[in-house]
C-alpha cells in the first residue's frame, strides 16, 4: 500500500518528490511524481517548455489528495 504523506500548510505537497513507485501501487516508475508530470506535459505540449511550466504551476499549491487524484487521472494506464 502507498505510504501516507505528511503535509505542511502553505508548502508544496511532499508527494511531488516521492518516486512514482512509492506513491502509487500501480506504478513501477522510478521517476519522482514531479518529473512524471513534467514528462507527460512535455509530450502533450509538443515539447514547449514555457507551456509545460505554466501547466505545472497548479501542482505547486495542490493538496496531496488532489495531486494524487490528478496524477491518477493523467498517468494511470
Amino acid at each position: 500500500m502507498a505510504e501516507e504523506i505528511k503535509e505542511e500548510p502553505g508548502a508544496e505537497s511532499p508527494l511531488l518528490n516521492k518516486l512514482m513507485s512509492e506513491a502509487f501501487d500501480w506504478s513501477d516508475s522510478k521517476l519522482p511524481v514531479r518529473d512524471a508530470l513534467w514528462d507527460y506535459y512535455m509530450e502533450n505540449n509538443d515539447h514547449d517548455t514555457m507551456k509545460t511550466g505554466k501547466d505545472m504551476e497548479k501542482y505547486m499549491d495542490m493538496s496531496s489528495d488532489d495531486l494524487k487524484a490528478e496524477v491518477e487521472k493523467l498517468l494511470k494506464k
